[in-house]
């Protein structure tokens, strides 16, 4: 199977070669007992405060562990961090032999669903273990490795263990072929991830807003969707005191959400040139929603408002935020039943029933408030998960490091 994924990789990144050679392959000069791979911002965050609990429960250096990430702006923020940070090379069959040779590790942690078939096999063959943890599949990837079973089971089954984040998780692993016996469901990571690294110096003020603003901010904009957003900053344009914050997944997004906001005549600024006394914020910057969401009144996750299938909905909740969402959240069934059941969030079929909501709260302090509460007290309750994942992995790997 290996020399079949191989020749097909070979005729993708044929077509690709142009975009694959500004990719750099950077150089490891060591081997590492643990190595952590995961994606993207949103997953570094999970992992450093992994590598922290490691380096605490197995008495590890830093130094001992490598995180790898998919994308360069995750590397970026993790090697301020983590010295040890590089990005994951392309899973081709020489690439990855040479890289894994030089690290060696005795240990791959990998979070949520990065199954590349090469690092799989030869961390394994090399005499690795391999272990999943916030393990999930979106419905999307679940269609596309039900339909190449045939070629991704036996890379996907030298993971020794799945310890996956909710019963659908479970489920769909499961109906790949996955002995039920490998797969455990922990919970999800990201409710660990409450009050860290937040600097509470941040205020309304300093983001160029009174302090009296009514702030609203759209969290983790996909594309297209700031279409429907406009709808919400048009319909309050002429309220002084509601302002926006318009949050970007990525950044290349902005001059799309510019061009809209001038031909609606809304003032706006951007976060990197500290402008003040306008409408909208855009936040041009990584590493900072968490800084923006502590100051708002009222946080609207994206990703939802169209069918991305969603984003973090904790990470508002864990700071006591009024939480609404849209009707796509496809890849967070599990925390959006949680909040929901337990009068902690909102969710609205469209941008329409959100504009009634805002209305309604700028009428009631008090909905946000309640809300708020709930949603603290709800994440607080759910915490601890990467402590109940090292727990399950002390059997794994004791005496491997």
């Amino acid at each position: 199977m290996i020399i079949i994924y191989n020749f097909f990789l070979t005729i993708i990144l044929f077509f690709l070669f142009p975009f694959v050679t500004k990719r750099k392959l950077e150089k490891v000069n060591k081997s590492y007992k643990i190595w952590v791979h995961c994606a993207s911002l949103g997953e570094v965050k999970i992992a450093l405060r992994l590598i922290r609990e490691i380096t605490k429960v197995y008495n590890l250096c830093p130094s001992e562990i490598l995180l790898t990430t998919t994308t360069l702006t995750a590397k970026n923020f993790a090697k301020k961090i983590h010295e040890d940070t590089c990005l994951f090379p392309i899973d081709y069959f020489f690439i990855m032999r040479r890289f894994i040779k030089k690290v060696l590790p005795k240990v791959l942690i990998i979070l949520e669903t990065e199954l590349w078939p090469n690092y799989l096999y030869f961390v394994k063959k090399f005499g690795g273990k391999i272990f999943l943890l916030n393990g999930r599949i979106s419905k999307k990837s679940f269609v596309f490795l039900k339909t190449f079973k045939w070629l991704f089971l036996k890379f996907i089954n030298n993971i020794d263990l799945f310890l996956v984040r909710e019963q659908i998780d479970f489920l769909r692993f499961k109906n790949l072929g996955i002995s039920h016996e490998k797969i455990i469901i922990t919970g999800n990571m990201k409710y660990d991830d409450i009050d860290e690294n937040i600097n509470f110096n941040v205020t309304k003020q300093s983001l160029g807003f009174n302090n009296d603003d009514f702030v609203i901010t759209f969290g983790s904009i996909r594309e297209k969707e700031e279409k429907e957003i406009i709808k919400v900053v048009r319909n309050f344009q002429n309220i002084d005191k509601v302002k926006f914050v318009l949050a970007p997944r990525h950044l290349d997004y902005i001059p799309k959400i510019v061009s809209l906001l001038n031909k609606n005549q809304i003032t706006f600024g951007f976060r990197t040139l500290n402008e003040k006394n306008n409408k909208c914020l855009i936040l041009d910057t990584y590493g900072e929603l968490k800084l923006v969401y502590n100051i708002s009144d009222i946080v609207f996750v994206c990703g939802t408002i169209l069918p991305y299938g969603g984003q973090n909905m904790i990470e508002p909740a864990s700071l006591g935020k009024f939480v609404v969402f849209g009707p796509y959240i496809s890849n967070f069934l599990e925390p959006a039943k949680i909040l929901l059941t337990n009068n902690a969030a909102i969710q609205v079929k469209d941008i329409t029933e959100f504009i009634e909501i805002i209305n309604e709260c700028l009428n009631n302090s008090e909905i946000i408030k309640n809300y708020g509460n709930n949603a603290k007290k709800v994440v607080l309750k759910l915490k601890g998960v990467t402590k109940r994942n090292l727990d399950v992995l002390k059997e794994y790997i004791s005496g491997l490091v």
